[in-house]
């Protein structure tokens, strides 16, 4: 993926920042520690600017893919085919790099998609039927 090296920076400060949290109720050096919260959310948000940055245009090229779709019951292997191109085409592994989620669920909630799952009797897998699409944010 073109922006893992990203999505592992941001989920580090992540962390960074919530063991900085943690640290402000157990030290008396709270002012400091705000201080360095402030600093890693600053870079933070530049790397998620970065990160963000094409995600209107990746998600016209996966719209025009997905248009072949609609109405038609996906199985599990043109499921995680679509996956596949949509993580490609994002460059990343989660829709949102700051929640663990990363699976097709996650992504078509994230681009708005509009779809139904259909329980599949004779597989253990449900069946996937987009629908349509919502408003991109």
């Amino acid at each position: 993926m073109k922006n893992e090296k990203l999505e592992r920076a941001i989920n580090r400060i992540d962390s960074d920042i919530a063991a900085m949290n943690t640290a402000k109720k157990y030290l008396s050096n709270v002012e400091e520690i705000h201080q360095v919260v402030e600093t890693l959310n600053t870079k933070r948000q530049l790397l998620a600017n970065e990160i963000y940055a094409e995600d209107h245009k990746c998600y016209f090229e996966c719209r025009a893919v997905i248009e072949s779709m609609l109405e038609k019951a996906l199985g599990k292997e043109e499921q995680a085919q679509l996956l596949e191109m949509i993580k490609e085409k994002f460059g990343r592994q989660s829709p949102n790099v700051s929640k663990k989620s990363s699976g097709l669920n996650a992504w078509l909630k994230e681009l708005s998609i509009e779809y139904n799952w259909i329980h599949d009797e004779g597989t253990d897998w449900d069946k996937l039927i987009i629908t349509g699409f919502g408003l991109y944010k």
